[in-house]
Parts: structure tokens; sequence; C-alpha cells
């Protein structure tokens, strides 16, 4: 599970230089605004969980879920009022058409984010004695 936890790191390091270059408009057009500071913000909290992970801190896993959580779900209107996208790293995405609007769920952030919690309850219910919280 060690080795599978530190590739998870890995891919999340990648991923979040990914969205620190689309946030900067290296890849793709320049983000606008509230976009920039919301696509920098999430990239930068990959990347610090990511150098978390990598030192096998728990920290880093939960910072990786924040990470991909606002991730998994975009939601796009036809009347043009408020959306909620964060377009980070890769994607692919399932489309879903409603009336309404457009819901993209992205299947790599959901599977990133599940094997994510995965690892974390996992490295919970196998640590050391030692570094259990006391019952005090």
């Amino acid at each position: 599970m060690q080795e599978f936890e530190k590739w998870l790191a890995r891919v999340l390091l990648l991923n979040s230089a990914l969205a620190l270059a689309v946030s900067l408009g290296l890849l793709g057009p320049q983000q606008a605004g509230g976009a920039l500071a919301v696509v920098f913000g999430v990239a930068m909290l990959g990347f610090l969980a990511a150098v978390l992970s990598l030192r096998r801190m728990i920290s880093g896993l939960i910072g990786g879920i924040f990470y991909y959580l606002p991730q998994v779900g975009s939601y796009f209107p036809y009347d043009g009022s408020w959306q909620f996208s964060v377009k980070a790293g890769v994607s692919l995405g399932l489309v879903a058409r409603f009336g309404h609007g457009v819901f993209v769920l992205n299947v790599v952030a959901l599977v990133l984010l599940a094997a994510t919690a995965t690892v974390l309850v996992w490295r919970l219910r196998h640590r050391p004695f030692s570094q259990a919280p006391s019952a005090r």
C-alpha cells in the first residue's frame, strides 16, 4: 500500500502542476478574475498536499481530498446565470444534460478522490500504536 500511496502522491503532484500551468495561462487561455484565484488556490493546495503526501503525512492525504473534491462536478446553466466549474489538472467527464443546464462529472477526479480517501482510511486504521490519539 505504501507504493500505491507514493504513486498517488506523484499523480497529485503532476495534476497540481498542470493545474498551476492552466491557472497561469501556460496551457489554454488565461483565466479571468475569480476563476484565476480559485484555480490557482486549488493548484497550490494540490501542490502542498502532494509534497506532504510524499513525506507520508496524513495531512497530505486530507489536502488531496480537498484538492479533488471541487473538481468532481461542474454545472453550466443554459441561461448564463451562476455556474460552478473548477477545471484543474486532468479531466475526463460524463455529461448529463437537463432542461436548465449541463452537469459534468469528472471521472478522473472522482477515481483519484476515492483512491485518496481509501489510502487515508487505510493509514488511519494501520498507524502504529504510538501515533494513535490518547484516550484521556
